[in-house]
């Protein structure tokens, strides 16, 4: 090969080194732009193959010895780190009192396998199970399942065929406090609140089921994660609080973060790194984002994790909590 020839391969390198670099770059850009454009609220979700993709980019520069190239490459790889690299490491308070388990499950129009759900909360010993998407028939299963005798209040209702329908369970006392608010105007599905007296100490839980950024549903999907942002900000400050339920967003879009703004993920928080709970399902891609979240102020996060069963497109979430020392 001659001089000449080489020098041309060496471009094409460089060019496709940068056109790559280029699209992986504005696809990872697109988490800072606060939009309701569906297409840029979908790309916002692909942070983790960004993060891969310039890892791969990185090492195939070094492999073809493009040096010159290497620096915005690996410029672009720390960026992509800082942000993802804390994920990976927990801040949990593991030797601390067990004092409250929370889970969260979408039933998926009320699908989910009920032994599966309560073979997961006897298996976690949860307290405070948060079930949207529920049916009455759902409801039934899961009592039939052994719920009925594990938990002894319940706020919120069911809804035929619809997946509007949430239910707090609790082995705690529970006060439900819902009523015309505001913050629910957003979306068709119930979002109970509900003080929950763990042991004399209230705990204030909302549950959470945002619609989904379906195309010309954007608007109310990013209108609904602010309300429940304004939602955190009235909250008195001398009280523990908890979201916990499906937000149908994650840590890409801004309006997420901004509502997460002062709260602990409880995922997060417990360095499970890239956590995702949809999609499971009746669907050709593996899961590849978290949709579900606990949320939470003046609680400390013992352990979080996961469940994933039959039936339904997300997967189970639960945290294990501390209470504030009185």
């Amino acid at each position: 090969m001659t001089r000449s020839e080489v020098r041309a391969r060496a471009r094409w390198f460089d060019l496709g080194i940068g056109a790559v670099l280029v699209v992986l770059v504005a696809t990872g850009a697109a988490r800072w732009v606060d939009t309701t454009a569906q297409p840029i609220v979908v790309l916002q979700t692909a942070g983790p193959f960004v993060a891969m993709g310039l890892l791969g980019l990185l090492v195939a520069t070094a492999l073809l010895r493009r040096w010159w190239m290497l620096l915005p490459v690996t410029v672009a790889v720390v960026v992509a780190a800082t942000i993802a690299l804390p994920d990976w490491f927990a801040h949990t308070s593991p030797h601390a009192p067990r004092d409250l388990t929370v889970m969260a499950v979408n039933l998926s129009f009320g699908m989910a396998d009920p032994d599966q759900v309560a073979d997961a909360v006897r298996a976690h010993d949860v307290d405070v199970l948060v079930a949207t998407e529920i049916t009455p028939e759902a409801e039934q299963a899961l009592g039939e399942s052994g719920l009925d005798d594990w938990f002894i209040e319940q706020a919120g209702e069911t809804r035929p065929d619809s997946f509007t329908g949430t239910v707090v369970y609790s082995r705690f006392p529970l006060t439900e406090v819902t009523g015309r608010d505001p913050v629910d105007e957003h979306t068709p599905s119930l979002q109970p609140e509900v003080v929950v007296d763990v042991s004399g100490t209230p705990v204030r839980l909302k549950a959470v089921h945002v619609m989904a950024p379906l195309s010309g549903e954007t608007e109310q999907w990013r209108a609904g994660l602010r309300a429940l942002a304004t939602w955190r900000d009235r909250q008195s400050g001398d009280e523990p609080t908890l979201l916990a339920g499906d937000f149908n967003a994650d840590e890409g879009h801004p309006a997420f973060r901004a509502l997460e703004a002062g709260q602990q993920d409880a995922h997060r928080v417990a360095g499970l790194g890239w956590v995702r709970t949809w999609p499971f399902v009746d669907h050709r891609m593996p899961p590849y984002v978290q949709l579900d979240h606990l949320l939470s102020r003046m609680l400390t996060v013992v352990e979080a994790g996961q469940v994933a069963i039959h039936g339904t497109d997300h997967g189970i979430i639960w945290a294990v909590y501390s209470l504030p020392k009185r």
